[in-house]
């Protein structure tokens, strides 16, 4: 990609609404902590593009990557002003989340350009399949702050393309690349299981909004069920990493 790419322009590009506080919105119970949930794993994908810039194969995709990298702190920014609208303490909201969502990213890190592109793929579609799960029960409001957005689908636009670059010039990395799927999918699961047990706000939401999906909102009626519901979606989600790699070439 040339240093004038519709990824470096997107940057500069003002966004509706910028330099003004928004209006607080109305906030269902375990609303403020999904705002958490995605604010932290905005800001630790932030962190995770930055560090990878440098592997870049060319100074073209290190720009690139830097302004990807600013765009996602702008979703981080997005989200953390919401939260000051409601008088929430930012810090205080995402601490939460720190722990877990620092170790999956410590498990996870990329040694190398490919699976740092690999990493930023399987990262947005696991958050993209998420948010689609628990689409319908959310309001448009809360919905619009913690659906991917054009942000995203920039990123696995450009990771896509680097990888089939990459692997176009290295086919025998598909192997490592595709070891590297799988401990991504288990340290998922290992993560999102202590955040299930734990944060009983966000799982009572999680739970009924993925039951509204599924057309089974009176079905959920005590925290077995809620728990039940989560299981059932946390397999769905890696499911679902299983046709990405596949898709990708790195299934089997």
């Amino acid at each position: 990609m040339s240093p004038t790419s519709d990824t470096q322009r997107s940057a500069a590009e003002p966004r509706p609404g910028e330099g003004r506080a928004p209006a607080p919105i109305d906030l269902p119970e375990g609303g403020a902590q999904l705002l958490g949930l995605t604010a932290q794993a905005d800001l630790v994908d932030f962190e995770m593009l930055t560090a990878s810039a440098p592997m870049a194969p060319s100074l073209s995709q290190r720009i690139d990557v830097a302004t990807l990298a600013a765009d996602q702190l702008g979703r981080f920014e997005r989200i953390g002003a919401q939260l000051t609208a409601q008088e929430l303490v930012v810090p205080e909201v995402l601490g939460p989340y720190r722990e877990a969502l620092d170790a999956f990213a410590g498990a996870t890190r990329a040694g190398d350009w490919a699976s740092s592109v690999l990493r930023a793929l399987l990262v947005n579609g696991l958050r993209a399949d998420f948010v689609t799960a628990i689409h319908d029960g959310l309001d448009e409001q809360l919905l619009a702050l913690v659906q991917p957005g054009p942000t995203a689908w920039r990123i696995s636009d450009f990771a896509g393309r680097a990888l089939a670059d990459a692997l176009d010039a290295d086919p025998a990395g598909a192997g490592a690349l595709a070891l590297y799927g799988r401990r991504f999918a288990a340290e998922a699961v290992g993560q999102i299981q202590r955040l299930v047990a734990r944060e009983v706000e966000l799982t009572s939401l999680v739970a009924r909004a993925a039951a509204a999906r599924a057309g089974e909102r009176h079905a959920v009626e005590s925290a077995g069920d809620e728990l039940g519901v989560v299981s059932e979606l946390l397999e769905h989600l890696m499911a679902e990493h299983g046709k990405r790699l596949a898709r990708l070439g790195l299934g089997g």
